[in-house]
């Protein structure tokens, strides 16, 4: 909008703290390109012109960007062969849109899918992984064991004690041993490491591989060359866990919801030193793909609710009777049924979508893509990740997280190729959206639950000789350059685990940016320089009860995202979030750009009593709106629900946080909230019904093109080939 230009209304915004045609913006980002998430000086008026968001191609107060392996540090190839289906071999390769072609992975909707047709590759790229992390371990297990010992018992001796709020005396700190920092040093690193999927070098051109769960040893890095896809096996049976009862691909056993936890990811990394993902191939887990299995007695659910079997018949070998009812969320076992089985996607909706709004207690049994635990320098760098059937990845307990580069896209092209040519629908119909591919997270870090002294894990059945100490926090996270567009979250910080002694009840953060920062960056927890599309943008919960704070937000930009800015929680799983700084963010036609609420869903509390969320210290600086959006505003209010709990209001500083237009943004929600505004065009005004006081005077008059610099923020995104829901260049810049 244009700014009137008479003296006294310039005067007057000037008193306001608006900004004025003569003044402009500037940023923390240095010359070079450093980071801009520093509220304190996050607003110049003497500088020349707006940031421009999206630009940025080096940040001063992040670490060096990651480096895919050399030729000379690769310690085995996998090269890509056509899968032998009925004596036959017959080509593995990706069509330009991503998906495999019927042939190369074959399957009825009955059951019987032969092991070696539905998982061909997983022993080969295992055994090539396991040699691997022996290797690593020969050279380097040794270095490591000692400087961790000693960093142990110095720890051990120097008996720092914490004071925790649940326990009468202080309590001793969680001893984390070595430092990721220190063991990101060469001496700590063999000489070969690298584990690489590449494509056939035969005339077959196979560029595929089809895997079930893979075990990522320490020390070993996970190279999947261009032009290659790690393709997830579709057979159920390949993801069950050796625990009774773990049953996979359902929404409910033995009448318990289903739960991710029932199946191993495709990738799982234990007890890490040094590991990574990486690569300019992509992983896709075609949660958009019809489940098979390979043993015709375990239970699937077809997509007209009836079951195959039962699972206590499955258990004996034997068939249940057509009509007994079915016990993995199914209606009733019918042996003759001609529907095709559900896919894992059909399994999330029915259960998130459908037995969730029913019973507020629904679930789905669906395998992750990468879970991680207890790890010092992991690396995810450069790969391109595409339709996993439940979250993408779930770093747990990690001391140096870099997420450099990564795209990650669901659903993806491939997902709406079927032999049918009809979109590959859910089962209820409808095409996969944005809104229908459900508990689809690219990336959730959390803390542990716990500190441990563990060995590393060398192969998927071997560990080293001796222990090593994890102290449990997530520090040290850089989440950089990303490119994501998911059905769910595109990142959240995960408040639900902490490893502090007395756990979510010591009143220590489980997650902290300020605990340990590294002499290589500025900050311990950075989300900078991040493009997003589809998806509940950047989230903090909404498990929030073991405290998140101290987390630096900057230079991002979303488009047509659900949301863009959040955080949530509930009195169910409520705590502390503080510190939380945002600047230097674009947002274009999102349905909600800032969504701030202690009510995000009616969940049953838990025995102990209600977990309150406290949402404070949130500084929002230079944010800019385009196209029409929604914005909510809530704190926690008094005595919610009869239990007699104080206020917790939401305190937040916006500066210089503008829509193009006014008028185009609706505050849908606003309540218990204590708002300091500056520059500020969003209508937030004070009300004593709602509890809400404003800080500061809000007004239309102002022009955001001299706030933030949003011409370059938006770019296609840049997928492989033409698996691409957005357009396939790269930005010029």
């Amino acid at each position: 909008m244009k700014m009137h230009k008479t003296r006294e209304m310039l005067q007057r915004l000037k008193e306001l703290g608006f900004l004025v045609p003569v003044v402009a913006v500037s940023i923390a980002l240095s010359a070079c390109g450093g980071g801009g998430g520093d509220s304190s000086n996050a607003t110049n008026y003497s500088s020349d012109k707006p940031f421009q968001v999206g630009t940025t191609s080096f940040d001063a107060n992040l670490p060096a960007e990651p480096s895919l392996p050399t030729d000379d540090q690769v310690c085995a190839t996998v090269y890509a062969q056509p899968n032998v289906i009925g004596g036959k071999s017959v080509p593995v390769v990706s069509r330009p849109d991503g998906s495999l072609p019927p042939e190369a992975d074959p399957s009825t909707s009955g059951n019987g899918v032969a092991t070696t047709t539905a998982n061909p590759d997983q022993a080969r790229i295992q055994a090539a992984l396991d040699q691997c992390g022996a290797s690593v371990d020969a050279e380097v297990g040794g270095q490591i064991a000692a400087v961790d010992a000693a960093a142990t018992a110095a720890q051990k001796l120097a008996n720092v004690m914490v004071t925790v709020k649940n326990a009468s005396a202080p309590v001793a700190a969680n001893i984390a041993g070595v430092s990721g920092e220190e063991l990101a040093k060469p001496q700590y690193k063999a000489k070969k490491f690298a584990v690489r999927l590449v494509a056939s070098q035969g005339a077959d051109g196979s560029n595929g591989f089809i895997s079930g769960p893979l075990t990522l040893p320490s020390g070993v890095t996970l190279w999947i060359d261009k032009g290659v896809t790690l393709y997830a096996s579709r057979d159920a049976t390949t993801y069950l866990t050796t625990t009774a009862g773990k049953y996979c691909a359902n929404t409910a056993n033995s009448g318990s919801a289903g739960s991710s936890s029932n199946c191993q990811a495709l990738i799982n990394g234990n007890n890490m030193v040094n590991s990574a993902v990486m690569g300019d191939g992509r992983i896709d887990s075609r949660g958009y793909a019809e489940v098979v299995t390979s043993n015709k007695y375990y239970p699937l659910m077809k997509v007209d609710l009836t079951c195959t079997n039962t699972y206590a018949a499955y258990l004996t070998n034997k068939f249940a009777a057509d009509g007994t009812p079915c016990d993995n969320g199914g209606t009733f076992v019918d042996t003759k049924s001609a529907a095709r089985n559900m896919t894992w996607w059909d399994l999330a909706f029915k259960g998130n979508m459908v037995d969730n709004g029913t019973t507020g207690s629904g679930s789905q049994s669906n395998f992750r893509m990468m879970v991680f635990n207890y790890a010092k320098n992991l690396t995810l760098y450069r790969i391109t990740l595409n339709n996993s059937a439940n979250f993408h990845v779930v770093p747990s307990g990690v001391d140096g997280l870099t997420i450099w580069g990564v795209k990650v896209q669901t659903p993806s092209l491939a997902a709406f190729a079927n032999p049918a040519g009809n979109g590959n629908p859910l089962y209820n119909g409808q095409t996969f959206t944005e809104d229908n591919v459900k508990n689809t997270d690219a990336f959730d870090p959390g803390a542990a639950s716990k500190q441990t002294s563990v060995a590393l894990a060398t192969g998927s059945k071997t560990n080293s000789a001796a222990k090593i100490s994890f102290d449990g926090y997530l520090k040290n996270f850089v989440f950089a350059y990303n490119f994501v567009s998911t059905g769910d979250d595109d990142i959240a910080l995960k408040g639900s685990s902490n490893p502090t002694p007395g756990g979510n009840g010591s009143g220590i953060f489980a997650i902290d940016g300020n605990r340990d920062v590294r002499s290589d960056r500025k900050w311990g927890m950075i989300i900078a320089h991040n493009h997003i599309y589809w998806g509940h943008g950047i989230s903090v919960g909404s498990e929030t009860n073991s405290g998140v704070t101290n987390v630096q937000v900057y230079d991002n930009s979303f488009q047509d995202s659900e949301e863009g800015l959040r955080i949530k929680s509930d009195y169910a799983r409520g705590g502390e979030v503080s510190n939380i700084n945002y600047s230097n963010i674009c947002i274009k036609d999102a349905q909600n750009a800032l969504l701030f609420t202690p009510y995000y869903s009616t969940k049953a509390l838990p025995a102990a009593g209600p977990l309150y969320p406290n949402f404070h210290d949130i500084v929002l600086n230079n944010v800019r709106i385009l196209g029409s959006s929604n914005v909510k505003l809530q704190g926690f209010q008094a005595n919610t629900g009869g239990f007699g709990n104080p206020a917790y209001p939401l305190v937040m500083s916006l500066t210089n946080v503008l829509a193009d237009s006014g008028t185009a943004v609706t505050v849908s929600a606003m309540s218990d909230a204590n708002l300091t505004v500056r520059g500020v065009n969003l209508p937030l005004f004070s009300s004593t019904d709602n509890r809400v006081v404003v800080n500061g005077t809000v007004t239309q008059a102002v022009d955001p093109s001299k706030v933030i610099d949003c011409s370059n923020a938006f770019v296609d995104f840049p997928a492989i080939g033409q698996s691409n829901l957005f357009g396939s260049t790269w930005a010029s810049h």
